[in-house]
């Protein structure tokens, strides 16, 4: 009989869209930052909202609240920008606020419900952490980063 290796933790940060609470692995994470004047593009898709200078570096800001079609997320002093990707390919994900950090094992992430109408595609999974579901976002399809 083989002994399966223990599962090593995901360290996900999570965040607020509206009445919802997302995450992503804190990995794809490289800032939070306070919200920041953005600079408007034309012809760019309603869910981005501008562009932001980021270390020298222009860095296109998605509003994840028109993206998914929700409706608009609150913008206060709790807002916040989440810079996510690699080196080479950065976003900033428009959020309505940060919640924290948590763990769970890869075995606890449980596919998205077939039900769900909006967004769907961009999720990876549900997670439970004690009584707070979590929805986690798949980077990739949602951001292309």
């Amino acid at each position: 009989m083989e002994i399966e290796p223990p599962q090593r933790e995901i360290e996900l940060l999570s965040f607020r869209l509206g009445a919802e609470e997302y995450a992503l692995p804190v990995a794809d994470v490289r800032e939070v930052l306070k919200i920041v004047q953005l600079t408007s593009v034309p012809n760019t898709p309603d869910y981005i909202p501008g562009i932001m200078s980021h270390r020298g570096t222009m860095l296109p800001v998605l509003d994840l609240c028109r993206r998914f079609g929700l409706a608009p997320g609150v913008n206060d002093e709790k807002s916040r920008i989440v810079i996510v990707g690699s080196s080479d390919e950065e976003a900033g994900l428009l959020v309505d606020r940060v919640t924290g950090v948590f763990r769970i094992l890869p075995s606890e992430i449980k596919p998205a419900p077939e039900n769900i109408e909006q967004g769907a595609e961009y999720l990876r999974g549900i997670a439970r952490k004690g009584d707070r579901l979590y929805i986690l976002l798949d980077l990739k399809k949602a951001v292309g980063v």
